[in-house]
């Protein structure tokens, strides 16, 4: 296959996923391909590489640079440019793009639109194009980087030997914002406060929270809808709170399970109450499990290890044979050797890390008692309704009411 071939080949396969056009040009960033056939559209299009290609592309060449570029231009949008050279002597460029890494505001746009002096009709084009673009996760668009540059070329590269353009420089226009301004003074302080007590399991940790929050909302960026800025700034604390239990001994693959977990939880939340009861869920849950790990000092590696283990399944049905091998011991000697250093049976310690679960899942979201239920592998809302019971005294519909957090 010649590299027209190879291209039109990968161009098919991009697109069973992502609308993404892939265009080539000569050395004069004269276009000799494309895919998109309606003149028309092409001309529109033309208007927007133009302004987004042309000079990065430039000094990508001058500085005699093989490898791939990977642009993000001044209208947020992401291009990925491969360079076809015969030896030194540069042959071809070919460009896909563009995409959006995430979604953008008409008035980011349009401010950044008004740093170019484009007539009406040009601006009318550009607009037009931008209900097409499609979003595209920033990882998977550095594969394609990866792949074009192999169709191109012939040779294997890693994300690593990515190139990234600069966005102009200079002094802020006016309306940018100022980098280092009063009211962001004393947020890093307060929120070292607040990992601080997550890494101790300190209980207290909503101090700290709560000063944070007197001096920031939250991070600065416009998304257009409330809700999104809400599920990105839980997103946020919650990696917070990943990190700090693991500085505070929480094993790192139950931290980042519980950070998969609460992520999506967020993701699905319906409403901004909904999104702040899961923070408050996700924080208690951090922290008791930090308090947990304080409180194991004495416990063995092996049986160290098991406890993870269990965290990171608590949602599966798990029997002794299968955490005695887990260990490496007998079953027997397995279920000695735990009770003596955690102070419960296999099964009793189990059962208690489900009720743990499932008080946070009760007062933090709008799951039904059977959906918690078949969530925590109980086998049937009886059983799991007796065994909360007994451990915590109330019916699990008791402790929703007296705990809810919505």
């Amino acid at each position: 296959m010649n590299i027209q071939e190879k291209l039109d080949f990968f161009r098919q396969l991009i697109q069973c996923n992502h609308n993404l056009s892939l265009r080539s040009y000569d050395p004069a960033f004269i276009l000799a391909h494309s895919d998109i056939m309606h003149e028309a559209a092409l001309a529109d299009d033309t208007a927007l590489i133009l302004l987004s290609l042309e000079e990065p592309i430039r000094k990508h060449v001058e500085n005699k640079i093989h490898e791939p570029l990977f642009i993000d231009d001044h209208l947020s949008l992401i291009w990925i440019v491969a360079f076809e050279y015969e030896e030194d002597s540069l042959r071809g460029i070919h460009t896909l793009g563009p995409a959006y890494s995430g979604r953008n505001s008409y008035q980011n746009i349009k401010k950044e639109l008004d740093k170019h002096d484009l007539s009406v009709s040009n601006r009318i084009k550009v607009f037009k194009l931008f209900d097409h673009i499609p979003i595209i996760p920033t990882n998977q668009l550095f594969q394609y980087a990866v792949m074009l540059h192999y169709c191109v070329t012939g040779k294997q590269i890693t994300t690593n030997d990515l190139h990234f353009s600069e966005k102009a420089s200079g002094k802020p226009s006016s309306y940018e914002i100022n980098l280092i301004t009063e009211e962001h003074r004393g947020i890093w302080i307060a929120e070292q406060e607040f990992m601080n007590r997550l890494r101790e399991g300190n209980p207290n940790y909503l101090d700290a929270l709560a000063r944070s929050y007197s001096l920031s909302d939250g991070p600065r960026f416009d998304v257009g809808d409330s809700l999104r800025r809400a599920k990105s700034t839980s997103i946020v604390l919650l990696t917070l709170c990943s990190r700090a239990a693991i500085e505070g001994g929480v094993n790192p693959s139950v931290a980042y399970t519980l950070n998969d977990y609460y992520m999506q939880m967020i993701e699905d939340c319906k409403n901004i109450a909904e999104t702040s009861s899961a923070c408050s869920t996700l924080m208690e849950d951090y922290v008791q499990r930090v308090q947990q790990e304080k409180n194991k000092n004495d416990v063995s590696r092996q049986i160290r290890s098991v406890c993870d283990y269990i965290a990171i399944h608590i949602k599966e049905k798990l029997s002794i044979a299968q955490l005695a091998e887990q260990a490496g011991y007998t079953e027997y000697y397995f279920s000695h050797k735990f009770k003596n250093e955690i102070g419960y049976s296999v099964a009793d310690y189990i059962k208690h890390e489900k009720i743990m679960q499932a008080k946070l899942l009760l007062a933090g979201t709008n799951m039904s008692i059977q959906e918690i239920s078949d969530e925590l592998s109980f086998g049937s809302r009886s059983y799991f309704s007796s065994s909360f019971q007994k451990e915590t005294g109330l019916s699990p519909s008791e402790y929703r009411e007296q705990n809810m957090k919505l």
